[in-house]
């Protein structure tokens, strides 16, 4: 029988049962990303290399220059029955995984081979000192790709990445997972704004702040309540800035919030805001996990990052904004805001922008490339 792997490093597949209590949205996304592939009958199996592994210490065994090799846990590959393999791409790259592919094309010459590359390019995402022999070790592996893997799964516009061609995917949401928000009447005097995230630099989101400033300098009456929810290396960066702009009763930070609190947040909100500094981290064009997210609750999007929404030109529920550091204009926002919701109703309005995520960002629609070149169909 012909077999399908999965592969996902450093993360285990989690069961039904635990998924209604998992916090982490990579783990989620793992689970309906092999899920799928099992709803259309492929037999799939799940393997974490790393699963048995001491996490700290391999860490640190994976920076020394010249320890290149970790035994994979599970060497009971069928090699010679598979007819495709998904791989979610490792941290960082290293000769591990080289070693693998190249075993497994020696042995299986036909076997189709995916990479998705969750981020590209991702060589100036977790850039600290401490990560510079990671970010070497996979510059110089990543050169063997081409030799293994038949095409990168990516959520850029790329078409070629490491000279492999790739399947340009979107992200997706769980429709039954992500519930549409409560709806609450419009109120053009009042915009509630959900900027949800793990507050890295590239989210961008002291843009909206200084933004919010720039507004209120210039006379602005509208009383826009940003709703940042997350914890993460800019956390303190956005407090300060907000206590030195006085904007405490204008921007609060939930931090982390999960569940029934998350969606209480949503309820209140009327439109989200995606990444707004992409640009920072190299990146022109990002299909996020979290604007997906935003359309499935029925909220109108603005990003500062080319994503998908910008080739539809019949959806209007999106806009973009420069991908640049530039302050984020609030004259614009409350404008935008205006033209969807003013005159309309807004039951109808999230019911719209809820169906174009049923549309469009499902897990069988997204996938649905992928598994047509591993099916060979």
């Amino acid at each position: 029988m012909e077999n399908y792997y999965y592969i996902a490093f450093e993360f285990s597949l989690i069961s039904g049962k635990e998924y209604s209590k998992c916090e982490s949205g990579i783990k989620k996304k793992i689970y309906w990303q092999y899920k799928t592939f099992e709803n259309a009958q492929l037999k799939i199996n799940f393997i974490n290399p790393y699963e048995k592994k001491q996490i700290l210490k391999r860490r640190i065994r994976r920076r020394l220059p010249f320890f290149c090799f970790t035994k994979w846990d599970e060497p009971k590959l069928k090699i010679k029955t598979i007819k495709g393999i998904y791989i979610r791409k490792p941290w960082h790259m290293d000769g591990d995984l080289i070693l693998n592919l190249k075993n497994i094309r020696k042995n299986n010459p036909k076997a189709r081979i995916v990479l998705e590359i969750p981020t590209y390019p991702y060589d100036k995402e977790g850039y600290a000192l401490t990560n510079i022999p990671l970010v070497l070790k996979d510059k110089f592996w990543r050169r063997y790709l081409r030799k293994y893997i038949d095409r990168i799964a990516t959520y850029s516009d790329d078409d070629v990445i490491f000279e492999i061609p790739t399947i340009q995917i979107s992200n997706a949401v769980d429709a039954y997972d992500v519930k549409i928000a409560n709806i609450k009447e419009y109120k053009s005097s009042e915009i509630n704004v959900m900027l949800c995230a793990t507050l890295s630099y590239w989210h961008g989101y002291d843009r909206a702040i200084e933004g919010l400033n720039e507004y209120y300098k210039n006379g602005g009456t509208v009383n826009f309540i940003l709703h940042i929810v997350g914890d993460g290396e800019e956390y303190n960066k956005l407090k300060k800035m907000i206590n030195s702009y006085d904007l405490n009763n204008n921007v609060i930070l939930h931090g982390k919030l999960f569940g029934k609190k998350l969606d209480l947040v949503y309820e209140q909100c009327d439109i989200g805001f995606d990444s707004m500094g992409r640009h920072r981290s190299g990146i022109s064009y990002n299909s996020s996990l979290k604007g997906k997210e935003y359309v499935a609750k029925g909220l109108p999007i603005i990003s500062g990052v080319k994503t998908e929404l910008d080739y539809d030109k019949t959806y209007k529920y999106y806009k973009r904004i420069p991908a640049d550091d530039t302050p984020v204009d609030f004259e614009q926002v409350h404008n935008f805001c205006d033209e969807i919701y003013c005159g309309e109703n807004t039951v109808d309005v999230r019911s719209e922008i809820r169906k174009y995520a049923n549309d469009h960002f499902t897990y069988e629609i997204t996938m649905k490339s992928v598994l047509d070149f591993l099916k060979n169909e």
